[in-house]
């Protein structure tokens, strides 16, 4: 019987680790928040004041790194796509790699409203300066221009996608009596026509894909009070429903499942897109004083929310919750985060292939059901001490004592049973090893 066993043990070790390293290839994870900051409001020159981009690294020991500054006056949007960043910023656009975190391409351009990657094209959606050619097409290789389109007839927002056609919201700027979508087809980029929504959707911000429709998110207009709404539209038949919604309404910060969470009576709220009515109107409250949700976003993964709050005037704060509103943390954030969004990536935070094959680090007892104690075969410059589960999440981290120490313990009587990554960052790069949590 105690042969048995001694057998069982490594053919199961080994069968679980072949398990999580097959799960964690295909399985997606965020990597970080990425915020744009416009800084201080200034009216004249000289300026003091510009435009930060800024990471807050899930994966990271100290995750808030403001990695660029912009030399102009404000932010109106942020996407990102395949491990690039494209920041929009009042006279320029600018690309980012997100794994060096360094500038790539930038070009001049003005009155950008909302932008979206589609297809493998970056598209822009205008507003006021600009007084024609609301929509634009850029190569996200390097920012040239590839298209600009005529037609559309007024200040633009919100950008989605359903099957081989482009929607984008008109919502006409602060003079727009109407909420409108334009129908343009990506293949010669070309208005195909805009649809009225009437009046009830005045102030057309926000589009989203949901089950083949097209949903909007249409914001308060200024000087307006509790007067906001959602509307529905079907792209197969072309019929649409606005539903009224008596609250003051702001940005949609994304859909996870059947809600749509978007900005509430100046906090944050979920819309049920199945009842069509208000399923939360109070997730996050209103934040209190001269401070005010700046800008916001689901991470659908870890079903969380990142709510940017300030004041425009000093440094502000992203509080981070769940989707019911619980507090999970926060951060320090610039002046005025006006833009923000995840950055997901596939696979490559969970379990490496070679990643019980580390000869540096050794581990005893493994099974572990307490603690685990960590020897390292050589001096390492150790940088931080991750535990990830078989999808690449991070459930353990912490700093060394020492830098260069050599022995390590680790306490795992909290975390589940199941099959674990050891993960040490060192200045040389990754080291990794599997262990087993009884």
């Amino acid at each position: 019987m105690k042969i048995r066993n001694l057998l069982f043990g490594p053919i199961l070790f080994l069968g679980l680790m072949n398990y999580s390293l097959v799960n964690a290839q295909s399985t997606p994870y965020a990597k970080q928040i990425i915020t744009v900051n416009s800084g201080k409001f200034e009216t004249s020159p000289p300026y003091v004041d510009y435009v930060t981009v800024q990471s807050y690294n899930l994966l990271s020991i100290s995750p808030v790194n403001i990695f660029n500054t912009i030399y102009t006056q404000s932010s109106q949007a942020v996407v990102i796509s395949e491990e690039m960043a494209y920041v929009a910023a009042q006279d320029s656009i600018v690309k980012y790699n997100l794994n060096s975190m360094k500038r790539v391409a930038a070009v001049m351009d003005s009155g950008m409203s909302q932008m979206a990657v589609i297809n493998g094209k970056l598209i822009v959606s205008k507003q006021y300066p600009i007084v024609n050619y609301f929509v634009e097409v850029l190569d996200t290789s390097n920012l040239g221009v590839v298209a600009e389109l005529p037609g559309v007839t007024g200040d633009c927002g919100g950008i989605s996608m359903y099957a081989d056609t482009l929607y984008i919201a008109v919502n006409g700027g602060y003079l727009g009596t109407h909420g409108k979508i334009a129908i343009i087809d990506p293949s010669a980029w070309s208005l195909k026509t805009e649809i009225d929504l009437g009046t009830e959707a005045v102030g057309i911000s926000n589009l989203y894909n949901y089950q083949g429709k097209i949903i909007s998110v249409n914001i308060t207009p200024y000087g307006v009070v509790d007067t906001g709404s959602i509307s529905v539209y079907n792209p197969i038949n072309r019929n649409f429903t606005n539903i009224l919604l008596t609250h003051t309404v702001s940005a949609g910060a994304g859909i996870k499942d059947s809600l749509l969470y978007l900005g509430i009576d100046n906090g944050m709220g979920s819309f049920n897109l199945n009842k069509l009515m208000i399923e939360n109107g109070s997730i996050i409250p209103a934040p209190t004083g001269f401070k005010s949700i700046l800008s916001s976003v689901v991470d659908t993964l870890d079903k969380r929310i990142y709510a940017n709050i300030g004041d425009y005037t000093t440094a502000g704060y992203c509080l981070v919750t769940g989707l019911n509103g619980d507090s999970i943390t926060s951060f320090s954030t610039g002046i005025s985060s006006d833009a923000v969004a995840v950055d997901y990536r596939k696979g490559t935070s969970g379990i490496a292939s070679n990643s019980f094959e580390s000869p540096a680090i050794n581990l005893f007892p493994n099974p572990v059901s307490n603690v685990l104690n960590i020897t390292l075969n050589e001096k390492l410059d150790i940088k931080a001490i991750r535990v990830s589960d078989s999808n690449g999440k991070i459930l353990m981290m912490q700093s060394p004592d020492s830098k260069t120490e050599m022995a390590f313990k680790l306490n795992c009587q909290n975390i589940p049973s199941g099959v674990y990554c050891l993960i040490l960052e060192t200045s040389g790069g990754q080291l990794t090893r599997l262990f087993i949590k009884q």
